[in-house]
């Protein structure tokens, strides 16, 4: 490694990026990097996490593998890599056709950035080929997801600790993330096999960000706000809902509004995401109604209102949530909606594909007796989701202990549940309580912080106009349909 370019690390930056000087938390996490640490980086949204691994592999050669959570946000930084002028970089996942994975993996040598999947990773196919690289680096980012998704509904990123194993000499690790408790900072540290790992921890707080919370009757109350609120002020924003059928509903009624609005949703097909990702990105759309399946990463540095219409289920999932606003810096909002009904609602949607501990028990049964595991899901009525999280447990602790592990992770979730109803029904500063659950206190009390301490929404968010609404936009499907002259 180049002694001048490892001490002066400003100048790699200017020569690759352009600019003259690191955000604060970058320079200590790249320079651990690049000294050969695993490394733990906790900085907050907006902060600049993706330099950390962009910049760390000029001065080093080789290939940088990132294994990324979201299709979505893969492309997202595919795409920017290209756009700053950066030429090998490719992403290996599902939306690739089989010609087009078959070329990328003739070429990966020849890539500085490669990002995949955890389910792709451990892939045998595509895990023999990326071990015969010259990796760098590896990197799992937004790495709360090991903690947050990996127990329960994509043990594909447990199976990570098994792939690090199987490689011979192991590059460092990297792992980025916005929000991590301790006990996820312990699970990260763990399933990536990390050794003496070098940890970077900045405080959540984004104090460009004013925090309100709105508490109402009903879910119909919700829906009256929420329209009344867009038509009165301006985003570009996202709402978070807990249902592909709310995500339709509010966009629907938005729509009938003349405001150019889409949902975004597991259900979609992969192309109408990409298309619906884009147009808010270009400002075609200026809202978006979405599940949790939208938003991470989202490179939109101008997004000036995020609004819950539920209830989070998790501390870490409404910080890393409401993270995607004010990116550029400037003034934004984050509102939550929140009625005594929203705990039993979190509680059954993060439940609901988490076995109970019978059907483990059912399961390892029938398993123990001949049966198909997917004739015996079948027979337990499990969703797929439900019989990839058995058939991992099971394999790893047999039948008993799983069970155990399902009622130890369900607990864990009531938990996190009813620290998120503590923090919703208690009084005070929004930002406080917030920010207590992560063990932190504001370092300052900005201007405009939030709705208990008093804000001026006039003076950051911008009132609607009639020249702003616009009719909706139309799908790629229709798109290509009026190109192409279809149905004339």
């Amino acid at each position: 490694m180049n002694e001048m370019i490892q001490q002066d690390l400003t100048a790699l930056l200017k020569r690759v990026t352009g600019f003259d000087a690191f955000r604060e938390g970058q320079e200590e996490v790249v320079r651990s990097v690049i000294n050969g640490h695993d490394t733990i980086a906790v900085l907050p949204t907006g902060a600049g996490k993706s330099l950390c691994y962009q910049l760390p592999v000029h001065a080093m050669g080789g290939t940088v593998l990132i294994v990324s959570p979201l299709l979505s946000l893969m492309e997202d930084q595919v795409a920017q890599l290209k756009m700053n002028g950066e030429k090998r970089v490719a992403a290996l996942n599902s939306f690739l056709a089989p010609k087009e994975r078959s070329a990328v993996l003739a070429n990966l040598g020849k890539y500085r950035y490669l990002f995949t999947s955890p389910e792709m990773l451990v892939q045998p196919h595509i895990s023999d080929r990326i071990k015969q690289l010259e990796l760098a680096y590896i990197v799992a980012d937004e790495a709360h997801c090991i903690s947050q998704w990996g127990f329960d509904f994509r043990p594909d990123y447990l199976r990570m600790r098994e792939w690090l194993g199987s490689l011979g000499e192991r590059p460092p690790v990297l792992a980025l993330t916005a929000t991590a408790s301790e006990k996820a900072i312990q699970d990260i540290a763990d399933y990536l096999l990390m050794k003496q790992q070098k940890l970077f921890i900045h405080p959540p707080d984004r104090p460009n960000i004013a925090m309100e919370l709105v508490r109402q009757e009903s879910r119909e109350e919700k829906t009256k706000w929420i329209l009344n609120a867009l038509t009165g002020w301006k985003g570009p924003g996202i709402i978070y809902v807990q249902s592909r059928k709310r995500a339709e509903e509010l966009a629907e009624l938005l729509r009938l509004r003349n405001i150019r609005v889409a949902a975004f949703h597991a259900g979609m097909e992969g192309e109408d995401r990409i298309l619906v990702q884009q147009q808010f990105l270009t400002g075609e759309l200026e809202w978006i109604c979405a599940t949790n399946a939208f938003g991470m990463g989202i490179n939109k540095p101008d997004i000036r209102w995020i609004i819950h219409d539920q209830l989070p289920p998790s501390a870490a999932q409404y910080i890393q949530e409401i993270g995607r606003a004010g990116r550029d810096g400037g003034q934004s909002l984050a509102t939550l909606l929140y009625t005594e009904t929203d705990a039993d609602k979190a509680a059954f949607i993060a439940l609901d594909d988490l076995p109970e501990p019978e059907t483990v028990r059912f399961i390892g049964k029938c398993i123990s007796e001949g049966m198909e595991l997917k004739e015996a899901g079948d027979r337990a009525g499990l969703s797929d989701t439900a019989l990839r999280v058995v058939s991992y447990w099971l394999g790893r602790l047999g039948t008993d202990k799983a069970a155990i592990q399902m009622e130890e992770l369900a607990a864990g979730k009531r938990k996190e549940i009813f620290s998120m109803v503590r923090f919703a029904e208690g009084g005070g500063c929004i930002r406080s309580r917030i920010l207590a659950l992560f063990g932190y206190a504001p370092a300052t009390r900005p201007v405009h912080c939030c709705s208990d301490c008093g804000f001026v929404a006039d003076q950051f968010l911008s009132a609607r106009t009639t020249v702003d609404n616009a009719s909706g936009l139309l799908g790629w499907k229709e798109r290509i349909d009026g190109l192409l002259g279809v149905g004339e």
